[in-house]
C-alpha cells in the first residue's frame, strides 16, 4: 500500500492516525495474550525489581498481567518481564 500522506486532507490523516493506533494496539494485545499463555498458576517464576531477582508463585493471570505471590508481597507484573523457574 502506497499512500501519500502529503496528498491527505486533515480528517483522513485523523481517520489514518486512529486506524494505525487501533491496529497496533491489536498487535499488542494478541501478543501479550500469546504470551501470558505460557504460563499457569501454580508455577514458580522470577522477576527483577530494583535490580533484585524475586521468585513468587503465579496465583492469577489477569487480562494483562500475571498476579505474583512473593515474599515480599503481591505483585501484577506483565509477562514479559517474568521467566519460569525450572
Amino acid at each position: 500500500m502506497d499512500t501519500d500522506v502529503d496528498k491527505l486532507t486533515l480528517k483522513e490523516l485523523v481517520e489514518l492516525n486512529h486506524r494505525i493506533c487501533e491496529r497496533i494496539k491489536n498487535l499488542t494485545d494478541k501478543e501479550r495474550f500469546e504470551v501470558l499463555q505460557n504460563f499457569h498458576v501454580g508455577e514458580q517464576v522470577r522477576f527483577q525489581s530494583e535490580g533484585n531477582a524475586i521468585t513468587g508463585i503465579v496465583i492469577r493471570i489477569n487480562r494483562k498481567t500475571i498476579s505474583v505471590k512473593t515474599k515480599e508481597g503481591y505483585w501484577n507484573i506483565e509477562p514479559q518481564f517474568i521467566t519460569k523457574v525450572k
